[in-house]
């Protein structure tokens, strides 16, 4: 489903590499892999010297030709080369603990990290819940949302009359905000997210009914080494109608994003909210939340990208370049810094114990 934006961070990340003299590179990148989605194979895309990015762009676009292998077949083999793996795979699969399962069983090393958490930072109401027993306390609200699953799809009227306001329908757990979209009055327009369910149901399993609060939407990331949890500057999105949904992020209508300066109070509470979620749960390398601010200063919780998008010009991309980093250094950075997940032995000797 975020195949696109894949591809989007492979391009970026590629590109800024390939930029840089020998020199300059701070690790030697060997292989690319694509997976299909057309027929669920991974094909490597090996790099050389005379390497670009049309290249990369002509292979993506017309990979068929070439040979590809089950993706359990190429992880393994992936572990038998001993190679260091940069997991891009954005959305379902990808960053919802099913990538991150594998890798874990099979002992690939790279950027994958803990399946539990992978798999509740997807599940944007569980997220919202942990979020809000854990850290309402302090400052951080949550928006009143409703849980929909599939087999209640046609009894989301109550949910939505529950919230006596402007309502955002969307799925639960695919990232991009797809299928995301803003009512202002579910009443006159019931026809319309009865058709967006089904829309959402094609392709999740449960979708959220949720107050739209008004304010601003802003974005702070996190890089994680093995000792501390460091907060990127934050970046605040102007959005048509104070939503910042997927026709807002990829169609060109907006496109207005901006580093908050690093003096300014509501950064610095943004950043140690931000710095204060990554560090209640076991994350690993990278993640980004994104809030949203009302008149009042209260600060409101959206929800966790577990793997952020690495596209040029990107909210992340963005903090990293005000924090001075490349994204080809943020790679370098966590492959030095970052602790690898491991699996935790289950098998307890008690006798020993």
């Amino acid at each position: 489903m975020e195949y696109d934006g894949s591809v989007s961070s492979l391009t970026h990340i590629i590109s800024s590499y390939l930029a840089l003299n020998d020199l300059e590179r701070p690790f030697i990148a060997k292989n690319l892999y694509h997976l299909s989605r057309d027929d669920g194979l991974v094909r490597t895309i090996p790099l050389h010297d005379a390497f670009t990015i049309a290249d990369l762009q002509s292979f993506i676009f017309d990979h068929k030709e070439h040979i590809g292998h089950p993706l359990i077949s190429a992880l393994d083999s992936n572990v038998c080369r001993g190679e260091y793996i940069v997991n891009l795979l954005h959305g379902q699969f990808g960053e919802d603990g099913g990538a991150q399962t594998l890798a874990t069983l099979l002992g690939l090393r790279g950027t994958f990290g803990d399946p539990n958490v992978a798999s509740l930072t997807m599940d944007k109401y569980a997220m919202s819940a942990f979020v809000s027993s854990h850290f309402t306390g302090e400052g951080l609200k949550v928006p009143i949302t409703k849980f929909l699953p599939e087999r209640n799809g046609d009894n989301w009227r109550p949910f939505a009359r529950a919230i006596k306001g402007p309502i955002v329908v969307k799925p639960n757990s695919l990232g991009s905000s797809l299928f995301a979209k803003l009512f202002d009055n579910a009443t006159d327009s019931e026809a319309e997210i009865d058709a967006l369910l089904r829309t959402i149901f094609r392709y999740d399993s449960a979708a959220l009914i949720q107050e739209f609060v008004p304010g601003d939407e802003y974005t702070c990331g996190c890089i994680l080494s093995a000792s501390e949890v460091i907060p990127l500057p934050v970046v605040k999105i102007d959005a048509d109608m104070q939503f910042f949904g997927r026709d807002q992020k990829y169609s060109g209508k907006i496109a207005r994003k901006c580093i908050v300066r690093s003096e300014d109070a509501l950064s610095k509470r943004l950043q140690a909210i931000a710095k204060s979620l990554a560090s209640s749960l076991p994350f690993y390398n990278m993640v980004r939340f994104d809030f949203r601010v009302c008149d009042n200063c209260d600060v409101w919780f959206l929800e966790c990208n577990y793997i952020p998008g690495l596209d040029k010009d990107g909210s992340f991309d963005r903090m990293l370049g005000h924090f001075g980093m490349s994204v080809v250094d943020l790679i370098s950075w966590i492959a030095v810094n970052a602790t690898p997940f491991a699996k935790k032995d289950h098998y307890i000797e008690y006798e020993s114990l």
